[in-house]
C-alpha cells in the first residue's frame, strides 16, 4: 500500500487555515504522508500538491454562485477525475458545502473513505441536506460544541474536537500601535471588500479619539483596499493579533467574528450582499443570529447590522454602544471562550483521523499470514509518536 495518500478539498481561507494546521499535525506523525487537492499556499507549505486553487472560486451568495454555475460544474468534474486518477486512501473535505456535500455522495459511491473536517452549518438552514451525511457514513469532526447533538437527531454520528481558533488566538501576539485603535475587518473576498469597506471607511471622522486600521488579507490586491479606504492604514498581520490590541472592531460576518470573541475584542457584526441572495437566505435561515459568537452564546454579544441596516449612522451608534459597555462585554466573551474548550482542537482532530485510518487499514485485512495487523500498520507509517 505504501505511504498514505490524503486528498483535501478546501474552498476558502478560514477553512484552509485549519486544514493547514491539521495537515502539519498529521505530517509530524506520518513523515511519508502524501497530500494533494484543492487549496492554496497554506496547504502547499505543508507539502500538499496543488491540483487547483480555491482562489479562482471565491464567490458567496445564491445568485453569485448561479452566475458561475458552469465554472463550478467543471470544477466538480475535474475533482472527480483527479481523485480517481490519484487514488487517495482517504479524502478530507473542509466546510464548503455547496461543492463538498455533492462530492461526498459521489465519494461514497466510489467506496472512498471520507473525513469531513468542519461539516457544514446545516443547523442554520437546509437540514434536509443531512441525508448526504447520513448515507455517506463519513467521519465527521465538528468544531462547534452543539453540533454533535444536532447530528445525532438525524442518526449521524459526529465528534466534537474543539475549535482550532482557541490555540491560534492564544498564540497570536497583540498588534502594537501608538494610540488606542478600532479594527476594521471587511472580509476575505473581493465582493465583501467592495460592499463593506466603503461604509467602514467613513467611521473615523466620528471617533477622532481613536485610530483606525484596516485588516488586509494577502491574496487580495492592494488596489482593492486603496480604492475604498485611501486614508486608513492597512495592516497585514493575523486577524487575531489586530483584534487582541483593538478597543473594538467592525467585523464582516464570518469566522473572524469568533476570532474577535476569543481575543476578547467586542465589536459590531455587519454584512451586505446581493439583495436577491439576501432575500433567499432570509427565507431559508432559521437561527436568531448570524454571528457565531451570538449563536454559541445564545445571546446578543455583538450587535448585528445586516443588509439595509448596515449604514454609517447605525454603525456609529452601535459602536458607541459597544465602547460604552466594553468591560462588561469582555467578561461575557471570556465565558464563551471557556465553553469552546482549552484543549488543542488540531491534536484532537489528528488523533481521530489517525484512528479512522487505522480502522480502515484493519478492515482491509492487514492481518495476513505471518504479519500482525500492527506490523502492517507500522509499515504504513501509522504508529503514533510516544
Amino acid at each position: 500500500m505504501g505511504a498514505i495518500r490524503l486528498y483535501w478539498v478546501v474552498g476558502e481561507l478560514s477553512g484552509e487555515r485549519y486544514a493547514a494546521l491539521l495537515a502539519r499535525a498529521l505530517r509530524e506523525r506520518l513523515p511519508t504522508l502524501r497530500m494533494r487537492g484543492m487549496g492554496s499556499a497554506l496547504l502547499q507549505t505543508q507539502g500538499m500538491e496543488l491540483f487547483t486553487s480555491w482562489e479562482h472560486y471565491t464567490v458567496v451568495g445564491f445568485i453569485e454562485v448561479f452566475r458561475h454555475l458552469p465554472k463550478f460544474i467543471r470544477l466538480y468534474r475535474s475533482l472527480q477525475k483527479d481523485i480517481l486518477t490519484w487514488k487517495p486512501h482517504r479524502v478530507i473535505l473542509v466546510d464548503y458545502p455547496g461543492l463538498n456535500l455533492r462530492l461526498l455522495s459521489w465519494l461514497r459511491s466510489q467506496n472512498i473513505p471520507v473525513t469531513y473536517f468542519i461539516p457544514p452549518q446545516l443547523w442554520a438552514w437546509g437540514t434536509g441536506r443531512v441525508r448526504h451525511l447520513h448515507r455517506a457514513e463519513a467521519q465527521l469532526l465538528c468544531i462547534l460544541p452543539f453540533e454533535p447533538a444536532f447530528y445525532k437527531k438525524f442518526g449521524v454520528q459526529a465528534t466534537y474536537v474543539g475549535h482550532p481558533l482557541v490555540s491560534l488566538v492564544d498564540e497570536a501576539p497583540p498588534f502594537q500601535a501608538p494610540r488606542p485603535y478600532i479594527a476594521l475587518l471587511p472580509g476575505s473576498r473581493p465582493q465583501e471588500i467592495k460592499a463593506m469597506l466603503p461604509i467602514m471607511a467613513q467611521l473615523p471622522v466620528y471617533f477622532p479619539q481613536w485610530d483606525f486600521y484596516v485588516s488586509r488579507v494577502a491574496h487580495l490586491p492592494l488596489e482593492l483596499y486603496q480604492r475604498w479606504a485611501k486614508h486608513i492604514p492597512l495592516v497585514e498581520v493575523p486577524a487575531a493579533s489586530l483584534l487582541k490590541g483593538a478597543q473594538a472592531a467592525i467585523l464582516t460576518s464570518g469566522t473572524v467574528t469568533l476570532e474577535a470573541a476569543l481575543a476578547g475584542c467586542p465589536g459590531v457584526i455587519v454584512y451586505k450582499g446581493n439583495p436577491l441572495s439576501y432575500h433567499i437566505a432570509k427565507r431559508l435561515v432559521r437561527v436568531p443570529y448570524i454571528g457565531l459568537p451570538n449563536l454559541i452564546a445564545g445571546e446578543r454579544l455583538y450587535p448585528e447590522l445586516i443588509q439595509g441596516d448596515f449604514t454609517v449612522k447605525a454603525t456609529v451608534q452601535a459602536l458607541r454602544e459597544v465602547l460604552g459597555q466594553r468591560e462588561a462585554l469582555q467578561a461575557r466573551l471570556q465565558a464563551l471562550r471557556t465553553e469552546l474548550g482549552e484543549k488543542s482542537a488540531v491534536e484532537n482532530a489528528a488523533a481521530q483521523l489517525l484512528s479512522a485510518i487505522d480502522s480502515t487499514a484493519r478492515s482491509e485485512g492487514y492481518s495476513g499470514e505471518g504479519d500482525s495487523a500492527r506490523a502492517k500498520l507500522d509499515t504504513l507509517h501509522l504508529s503514533r509518536p510516544a
